[in-house]
């Protein structure tokens, strides 16, 4: 079974407009898909079991770029400003106060020790040094989930909102 779309009158529409309308036209289709995924990865963030992840979930952010056409969707943290607000993904820990523990929960750590070493004796009764084992933080992978979920559905979207964003700009400026 074929499908035939005729969309020569999309053309038309978009040469009609100046670039800097046709720029802000695509982005705004850009920004309605990027939105789209920012929200599955925010369920996929919720669906992992983590505490606090309608806290952390203000981390992640949808960028559209501003001279290329694109969008990427990221984590990542910001500190609180002067005032106290602003702050993006950050997680309050018990001793050492706010970190930003959600660029690590996509991928994990690996197991860390510290620098310092003391001498321990062992099972075996022997001594030797060792540094202090600090943990590991465990791989979530919300975010290769949504990339695998949206690959698929990303296009289709973008083209049905470029085209929908493209006609409601032109109808707004007069174009026929």
């Amino acid at each position: 079974m074929e499908a035939h779309y005729d969309d020569s009158n999309l053309y038309r529409l978009f040469e009609q407009l100046d670039r800097q309308k046709r720029m802000s036209a695509l982005k705004g289709a850009f920004r309605r898909a990027a939105t789209q995924v920012r929200r599955t990865a925010v369920a996929n963030l919720r669906g992992t079991g983590i505490n606090h992840t309608w806290e952390l979930s203000k981390g992640v952010r949808a960028v559209v770029f501003k001279s290329v056409a694109g969008f990427r969707v990221t984590v990542g943290s910001k500190k609180a400003n002067k005032q106290g607000k602003g702050e993006r993904g950050m997680y309050m820990t018990r001793k050492q106060g706010k970190k930003p523990v959600l660029i690590w929960l996509g991928d994990g750590t690996k197991m860390r020790r510290a620098k310092t070493s003391s001498r321990v004796r062992g099972a075996n009764g022997k001594w030797f040094t060792a540094g202090t084992n600090r943990g590991q933080i465990t791989r979530y992978g919300f975010m290769a989930k949504t990339a695998d979920q949206v690959r698929g559905s990303v296009t289709q979207t973008l083209h049905k909102e470029i085209i929908d964003n493209i006609t409601r700009v032109a109808k707004k400026y007069g174009c026929k």
